[in-house]
């Protein structure tokens, strides 16, 4: 018994290296963020704090197995700013810049409890879409399973009945963090009598999402990103929107995120309506 906790586990580490728990933490804050922004009452419910520590949790857990890549990214940005490299200094003064303008934001908004509510909830709504594409993102996740099991190391049986099932499970859990921000917002539209805009915005979420996965999966690039380098992320978005391969992979990706919402929306309202019939003690089969 030991042996086979012993061989999964194994398996687990060497195909995902913790990035399965970091990608969840990622796609799991926007969806607790749109909980916050757009249904303000369900905050306030007794699931909302516990799973927010569930979250923290995750990413507490994530960010461990990426402690050395940090080390060794400070490590070199020390070594670039020893070297007088010049873009590195920009980045930091940058960097101090926003976190200088951040905290004065937050010193003024302290002050007027209005205009506090107005510009966190603006503020939170720019780190919402930021971080939106890491829900959908980790459908490009398959990647890891392929290179993880393409060498013939991994067994047969550890493949079909462990790494798979793992990973739809991880899939599945992060598009529906992806669903359920979108319905949010439907919510948030409908409540506020704006019902045409609820397919505007979802269409354009998606392509706002394909374009941030692309970012992420071949440019490499993360959402802080939009801070910490900002000159960079505008000269990539130039560049990606007048290549004619970048805008195919990004409009693929629109198309599959759009099918896939649609189905993974009607399955995720099918549930609700099933669980309120049950508390209401209708027998949906009569």
């Amino acid at each position: 018994m030991r042996s086979l906790i012993f061989e999964i586990s194994q398996s687990i580490n060497t195909i995902y290296s913790g990035w399965i728990l970091w990608n969840l933490f990622l796609a799991f804050v926007p969806m607790l963020l749109s909980f916050r922004l757009f249904r303000r009452k369900a905050v306030f419910s007794l699931w909302f704090v516990p799973a927010c520590v569930v979250t923290a949790a995750i990413g507490a857990f994530g960010l461990h197995s990426r402690i050395p890549r940090i080390f060794g990214s400070l490590s070199l940005t020390w070594q670039n700013i020893q070297a007088g490299d010049r873009g590195t200094v920009l980045q930091l003064v940058w960097l101090g810049i926003v976190v200088a303008i951040a905290l004065g934001v937050s010193l003024w908004l302290f002050r007027r409890s209005y205009a506090s509510k107005i510009w966190l909830w603006w503020g939170s709504l720019a780190v919402f879409i930021a971080f939106l594409p890491n829900a959908p993102y980790v459908l490009t996740d398959i990647i890891h399973l392929i290179r993880g099991t393409s060498f013939g190391v991994t067994s047969i049986w550890m493949i079909a009945l462990v790494l798979i099932p793992l990973h739809l499970c991880a899939i599945l859990l992060g598009f529906e963090a992806y669903v359920l921000s979108l319905l949010n917002i439907n919510y948030f539209l409908k409540d506020k009598d704006l019902t045409h805009l609820i397919l505007p915005a979802e269409l354009a979420l998606h392509a706002l999402s394909a374009f941030g996965i692309y970012l992420g999966r071949f440019i490499r690039l993360n959402s802080w990103d939009i801070l910490v380098d900002p000159t960079s992320i505008i000269a990539i978005t130039l560049n990606t929107l007048t290549s004619r391969r970048p805008v195919a992979v990004i409009g693929l990706t629109f198309v599959i995120l759009t099918v896939f919402y649609w189905l993974m929306k009607q399955v995720t309202l099918g549930l609700k309506l099933r669980i309120r019939y049950a508390r209401s003690g209708i027998d949906i089969l009569t």
